[in-house]
């Protein structure tokens, strides 16, 4: 068994007040360590968390854990803790309060480890955020690590809190439902699977259900709006573009369907309770990278040129994998999540 190493110190429950979390990664990243925050939290009884990492990204999970503050890693305070040298008071002061400090991470950053313990926390873990085999899911491979900090539990779905009345009206859905947000992008354009394929099933699934399309798109979707737009405009339907996370949240959860790529969107999606969620995968392993929860369901186009897809990196020249997942395929698999059309009338 995978654990944290032996020699580390290891705080009882009852001696951790305060907890510093150490997450600088994107937007899934993030979601799939939901189950080992969760789970810290539970173990801790009455701890409080700082996070340390993207605030944006870090507020969404503020009403679902006990979560004090977020501190930016952008800032330049904490190069300190990337070099040598005495520790200046303003910065040391604020770490030695916590009892316990947690690094996720690709990789072991022992300088940062023992800077932090410099600092006067007295236990500093490590947790890798990449699984090291093929087929072991992200929340399992954490949740084997988590067992050195005696902390025994099964990942459970993650599922943020969003604090909103259901009743509210949201300007960026203006009328009733029911509502599908189709999100085409993600950090990688070979987990994308075609532009054209995602016209084909909005349309499709619009016109058999009723359902009025929201498209999402963030950063790194840019290069897309140009075509994003007009195509939305010509159907009648919705392109939200660069919203706050915390707006996408709250649209999402209003969604009857969403379907989108392995990308961040698609584990807020997971993460909100609403949607049915259709999930596409080409290079990158479901079974590793997919969220969980029972209204998950994904599709993968199995992609032999890609070994080290469990990994996370997509090294495939181009997506084969996905061009060859059909828009049929798609739209049978979307029609089982949402039944006969006539039963689609929430929104």
């Amino acid at each position: 068994m995978l654990t944290l190493h032996a020699l580390e110190t290891r705080p009882a429950p009852a001696e951790v007040k305060k907890i510093l979390i150490w997450h600088q990664g994107a937007l899934g990243d993030l979601l799939l360590a939901g189950p080992a925050l969760a789970a810290l939290s539970r173990h801790y009884a009455g701890v409080r968390i700082t996070a340390l990492g993207h605030p944006e990204r870090w507020g969404l999970l503020a009403r679902s854990l006990p979560l004090d503050e977020v501190w930016d890693s952008g800032e330049a305070r904490w190069v300190h803790l990337f070099s040598d040298g005495v520790l200046p008071p303003p910065l040391r002061e604020p770490l030695a309060r916590f009892q316990l400090a947690l690094i996720f991470g690709r990789h072991p950053q022992t300088n940062l480890q023992d800077r932090l313990r410099l600092a006067g926390i007295p236990a500093v873990h490590w947790l890798p955020s990449f699984p090291e085999t093929d087929g072991e899911s992200v929340a399992a491979f954490q949740a084997r690590h988590l067992a050195g900090l005696g902390l025994n539990y099964v990942p459970d779905p993650f599922q943020l809190k969003m604090g909103l009345d259901p009743k509210t009206e949201l300007p960026e859905l203006p009328g009733p439902g029911p509502w599908m947000a189709v999100a085409p992008g993600s950090g990688s354009r070979r987990k994308n699977w075609p532009l054209a394929h995602y016209y084909e099933i909005s349309r499709a699934l619009g016109w058999e259900y009723g359902l009025r399309v929201a498209w999402l798109a963030g950063p790194a979707e840019d290069e897309m709006l140009p075509y994003l737009g007009p195509l939305a405009k010509a159907q009648g339907q919705l392109l939200l573009a660069n919203r706050p996370l915390a707006r996408v949240a709250q649209v999402l959860s209003r969604c009857r369907l969403y379907i989108g790529n392995d990308s961040g969107l698609t584990h807020l999606a997971a993460a909100v309770t609403g949607p049915e969620v259709l999930a596409l995968f080409g290079p990158t392993d479901p079974r590793v990278w997919s969220p969980l929860g029972p209204h998950v369901r994904t599709l993968r186009a199995p992609c032999p040129q890609t070994p080290e897809a469990a990994a996370g990196t997509v090294s495939c020249p181009e997506t084969r994998c996905l061009k060859a997942l059909s828009p049929e395929t798609v739209l049978a698999a979307a029609a089982q999540m949402l039944g006969a059309p006539g039963d689609v009338g929430r929104g």
